[in-house]
Formats: C-alpha cells, sequence, structure tokens
C-alpha cells in the first residue's frame, strides 16, 4: 500500500544515509584521529576536493597553517576522559567537558570557508567519531584571508598531528570509563565570541 508521507512520525534507519547526502550544509564524518572516513557531495564542493582525496586526508590538511597547534590541543582535549574531582581539589569543580570547536580552514582557493567539529558519543558517552561541516570563516579579515590563501599545512606536520591524535584516541579508548548520569553535560566550548558561525551552501 502507499503510504501518504503526510503520516509519516518516524524516520527509518536507512533514511539517515539520504538526509546526510541531501543536506544544505558540508558535512563530513571523521573517525577518532582525524581521518575524513565519509562526507556528502556539497562538502567536495566547497572544499574543492573529490571523495577520494578527502578520504586520504585528515581534518587537520583542511586547517590553516597559524590554526594548527589549536587544533590539535582542542581536539585532544575533545577525546580526553572527563576529568573528575580528586581528594586534593574537591573544592574545585571539573571543567565541563569540550565537544565542539570552530577551525580556521584551508581550502585550495577558497579563503572564506572553516571548520566546525563536533564530537559524536554513544549513548553512554564513549567518543565514537567527529562530525565536521564547513562554515564561514567570519573573524577572517582581508588582509589575514590574503595571507593565508591557498595555504595548506604541512604533511610533516599534519602527519605528526595525526599521528599523536591516533595514540591519544587508542589510549582514550583503552581507559575511558563512562561518566555517571548526573555529569551529562551538554556545554559547548571553543567556539569563537560573537556573532556564531553560520552554515554555508557555497
Amino acid at each position: 500500500p502507499v503510504v501518504d508521507p503526510r503520516t509519516v512520525t518516524s524516520v527509518e534507519e536507512g533514511d539517515y544515509r539520504q538526509v546526510f547526502n541531501s543536506c544544505a550544509v558540508g558535512m563530513a564524518i571523521a573517525s577518532m584521529g582525524g581521518a575524513f572516513i565519509d562526507c556528502n557531495e556539497l562538502f567536495c564542493q566547497l572544499s574543492q576536493y573529490t571523495k577520494q582525496e578527502l578520504c586520504a586526508m585528515t581534518v587537520f590538511n583542511l586547517t590553516s597553517r597559524d590554526d594548527l597547534q589549536n587544533a590539535f590541543d582542542v581536539i585532544s582535549s575533545m577525546i580526553s576522559p572527563p576529568n573528575t574531582n580528586n581528594s586534593n581539589n574537591s573544592n574545585t569543580p571539573a571543567a565541563p567537558p569540550v565537544h565542539h570547536c570552530v577551525l580556521k580552514g584551508a581550502m585550495k582557493t577558497r579563503d572564506d570557508l572553516g571548520l566546525s567539529v563536533t564530537i559524536i558519543r554513544s549513548d553512554e558517552g564513549v567518543a565514537k567519531c567527529f562530525c565536521v561541516t564547513l562554515i564561514h570563516n567570519q573573524s577572517n579579515s582581508a588582509a589575514h584571508a590574503h595571507a593565508h590563501a591557498h595555504t595548506l599545512p604541512s604533511s610533516r606536520t599534519a602527519s605528526a598531528s595525526f599521528n599523536a591524535l591516533q595514540q591519544q584516541a587508542q589510549q582514550q579508548q583503552n581507559t575511558y570509563m563512562p561518566p555517571p548520569p548526573s555529569s551529562n553535560v551538554t556545554v559547548k566550548q571553543g567556539k569563537p565570541q560573537g556573532t556564531g558561525p553560520y552554515f554555508t551552501t557555497g
């Protein structure tokens, strides 16, 4: 029987692939080590890389050279186990977990795009992957954009960051203990001050 679309109240598991591919936002999935493993067509169009090229790259390859250290630091903190108070610092509240950050982008010929990186966790709180979307890099001034246009991080620097992140991700998987239900914090950090980034369709 034909189903009236107006009566549909849920989305089937397989439909999420269609949502991902049809999304009006450039979106990609990266592993815990930062390597791209999937992306939609709009991400390819905006980044000007094919899906095959992107799946041979990491988040760091699309990050501006002057933001590489920040990218490594903040992504490392995102995959680290949550800090818990110990007896020596019982009066010091634990820092809220970081699960989102915005990085300066380094595309082939576009200097107006940045990366919005969000960590995806299971219901038990275990880190699974990263969702990466392309946004307008609003903080770029004309001079800054001109100075860093067409700039890609060196393969040695990006490779070193990738390898270190892989090791930390492996350690996190071996030692991570899910937080108690009461610590379900959803505070976002790492987002630039002022007007937040907005999604772009090109």
